[in-house]
């Protein structure tokens, strides 16, 4: 075995590590309440990420942001409508499933919750230690609001953490591109890679992935967040 095809396995340990898919539901369509931006290209990278995944034999846990009806479980200055209902990702609603393309198979785990970070007022962490899991697959939407705060809740956990950049997403590529900067500033541990570059690793090929080597190696300007981006 070589250095890398090591440290991959090691990175990689089966049985200590997850995926984590974060919010992919219909709401973020374009017809929906939360629009993403490029939404179809992040469900397509997250297809692949998820079947590569399932094929190496990783648990997959999806996160669903997940509003009572009444709006009675919402935050307390969360706009509602006129009759006092979420705006948005509505229990049992069309729009609040996770989408077809991704959709949870038999033996997934699904954690449902009412706050950004996938953390706050669910089982998701019982869940994690009941599993034993120590390295999490992370991927998912909107990059600077339910995935970073889901992500900043893991480090502070102690898991160690892989973000997928290209099956994430916001409602510009602009927000998503530095909310994945402030992530790589303080990613104590972790690494960012590619969709594609992930499935290579995880198929035993060469790949391309950044890791943390100290805090605040990506200080960005307006004018260089395309290239540090495009370095990660």
């Amino acid at each position: 075995m070589s250095d890398e095809e090591a440290e991959m396995s090691d990175w990689f340990r089966l049985e200590r590590s997850a995926v984590l898919a974060v919010d992919l539901q219909g709401e973020n369509l374009p017809e929906g309440a939360c629009t993403v931006e490029n939404y179809p290209d992040v469900l397509s990278k997250s297809q692949k990420v998820l079947a590569a995944c399932r094929r190496t034999g990783f648990p997959i846990i999806y996160t669903r942001h997940w509003l009572d009806p009444k709006g009675i479980d919402t935050p307390r200055y969360e706009s509602l409508d006129d009759r006092g209902r979420p705006l948005h990702s509505v229990a049992g609603s069309t729009r609040g499933e996770i989408c077809p393309e991704v959709t949870p198979q038999d033996g997934d785990i699904v954690i449902d919750k009412q706050r950004f970070t996938a953390f706050y007022g669910t089982k998701l962490d019982l869940v994690l230690n009941r599993m034993d899991i120590e390295h999490l697959i992370i991927f998912g939407v909107w990059t600077e609001a339910c995935l970073e705060t889901t992500v900043w809740d893991a480090l502070w956990r102690d898991f160690r953490i892989t973000l997928v950049k290209d099956a994430c997403g916001s409602a510009t590529e602009t927000i998503h591109k530095t909310a994945m900067l402030d992530m790589a500033n303080w990613l104590r541990g972790g690494m960012i890679i590619g969709a594609e570059e992930l499935v290579k690793a995880l198929d035993g090929n060469d790949y391309r992935a950044w890791r943390f080597e100290k805090p605040f190696s990506m200080p960005y300007r307006t004018e260089t967040i395309d290239s540090l981006y495009e370095s990660l």
